[in-house]
């Protein structure tokens, strides 16, 4: 996601490289048919540029002030980004940039304020931020609805509003849609486990491959195959285990998701709970996040049944955000 000097070094050769190669066939062209000399010039030209174009806009993206308030949300909200370095919270910063100036952010029938837009980008950073060089390949839009919306994606509030996240398919290819207030809850609510922008975009990060078939492109040869043993075989139980969200259960590509919240929102517990589970999940997103995190949480009550629901619905925990479903 970010350019590396490196990796603008070896974007530079290539660009001129390109540029080069046109320019010696223009050359030779020139000499049969001269008006293609001057085609192949500016040809030559054009993809040099057409090859260097993603780069300098990345490179120009970073370079801008980070927006005002984009620290005090971070803070507020994100206790990731709290824990980092400060040279890590920088790059956390950058990536966002980057992810924000290529992905379009729309609110359907609502505003999107700037905590939405950090909260957005801060889901998508977070999976992907063990990774040197990272690509949410086919992602342009993300939809912003105001609360849990149905299959029909309609949002008014009927019973079967009971979807807080997805990646569209089929007509919504490329997009991802969220519930405003379910995106905000689970950067409210600390340590339970419940994260619907991190469910979402370990979707996505487990699509790269071509399918959300809870098997990332990023699992190690090594991991492979214990990594399906282990989730062939949880699939079958009869029950689940007391810590793991059932939705868990629901296929494997649920189960992948519904663990990566476990293990970015309560790294400690799952580690504690599950150790083979934690190292076959921390290969895969090749972060440590038990260290990352560990102790520094921010201590929060749990949100009981009967309080009034973090997501600003007015409602009861219990009759809102606890009994919906993600997608």
């Amino acid at each position: 996601m970010l350019v590396s000097e490196t990796d603008d070094r070896a974007n530079r050769k290539l660009a001129l490289a390109v540029a080069f190669c046109i320019s010696l066939l223009a050359i030779a062209f020139a000499a049969l048919i001269s008006p293609w000399f001057l085609v192949g010039v500016l040809l030559a030209g054009l993809s040099g540029w057409l090859v260097r174009r993603p780069n300098i806009r990345r490179l120009s993206a970073v370079r801008r002030p980070d927006p005002p308030g984009w620290e005090g949300i971070l803070h507020q909200y994100v206790t990731y980004y709290t824990a980092l370095s400060s040279s890590e919270k920088k790059r956390f910063r950058d990536m966002m940039k980057v992810f924000l100036d290529e992905v379009v952010i729309t609110g359907i029938r609502t505003d999107v304020d700037e905590v939405t837009r950090v909260l957005v980008a801060a889901s998508a950073i977070i999976p992907v931020f063990g990774f040197e060089d990272w690509e949410y390949s086919g992602l342009g839009e993300v939809l912003i609805y105001p609360n849990s919306f149905n299959e029909e994606y309609d949002s008014s509030g009927g019973q079967d509003a009971r979807i807080l996240g997805m990646v569209g398919d089929a007509h919504l290819s490329g997009t991802m849609i969220f519930s405003k207030s379910a995106l905000i809850a689970g950067f409210q609510i600390d340590s339970d486990k419940r994260n619907v922008g991190i469910h979402e975009f370990a979707h996505l990060v487990d699509k790269q491959d071509g399918g959300i078939d809870g098997t990332p492109p990023t699992i190690k040869p090594e991991v492979y195959r214990p990594w399906i043993q282990w989730v062939g075989n949880e699939l079958k139980r009869e029950g689940s285990f007391g810590d793991i969200d059932d939705y868990a259960y629901t296929n494997e590509a649920e189960y992948f998701a519904v663990l990566s919240e476990y293990f970015f929102e309560n790294p400690d517990q799952l580690q504690r709970k599950h150790p083979r589970l934690y190292e076959m999940l921390q290969s895969m997103y090749h972060q440590n996040t038990s260290r990352r995190l560990g102790g520094k949480r921010r201590p929060r009550r749990r949100v009981q049944r009967n309080d009034p629901c973090p997501c600003g619905s007015k409602k009861k925990f219990k009759h809102c955000c606890l009994k919906t479903r993600r997608s």
